[in-house]
């Protein structure tokens, strides 16, 4: 008999009947948020369903590059980078067939290089030249004193005209 009661009742008609907005006003949300076992509902939750419904080409879309640069500090990247390793992996010989050896000839002034270690170079043949000098008029010095029997010693510089006042 219940059965044919049930059968009978218009559930849609039933559920038009009802006051949502004053059920829903009757209903206390904390308490219902309080009964909830959320580590339940997270079980439920297939991760990888949810993952495959994002489109990472409208999430990279939203990513400020310049932003996210502009916050890398770089003095701390370089900090972390083990050099010997890095260096480890060059090859230097590859890197060397790189440069263009006439074009470096080309933009270098060799002339300007030539003259300045030129003048250096003589320079140092003058200062050599003229220690060499020193040195020899030192030897005749000595060679003439012994000559003439003068036994004074090293034959002293010229005296200067006007020699200066000392303080």
């Amino acid at each position: 008999m219940i059965d044919l009661v049930v059968e009978s009742l218009d559930m849609n008609a039933l559920i038009a009947q009802i006051d949502l907005n004053a059920v829903l006003a009757r209903v206390d949300l904390n308490e219902v948020v309080d009964r909830i076992d959320l580590d339940k509902v997270v079980d439920r939750i297939d991760l990888n369903e949810v993952v495959d419904r994002i489109d990472l080409d409208k999430v990279v879309d939203r990513i400020d590059l310049d932003e996210v640069a502009a916050r890398i500090d770089l003095n701390e990247v370089v900090d972390r980078v083990n050099m010997n390793k890095l260096l480890a992996r060059v090859d230097i010989n590859q890197v060397v067939s790189r440069i263009d050896v006439e074009s470096l000839v080309k933009n270098t002034d060799l002339g300007a290089i030539m003259v300045s270690s030129s003048s250096t170079l003589a320079t140092e043949a003058v200062d050599l030249g003229r220690s060499h000098a020193v040195s020899m008029d030192d030897t005749l010095a000595r060679w003439v004193s012994r000559i003439r029997r003068n036994h004074t010693g090293r034959a002293e510089p010229p005296e200067l005209p006007n020699p200066p006042e000392e303080p």
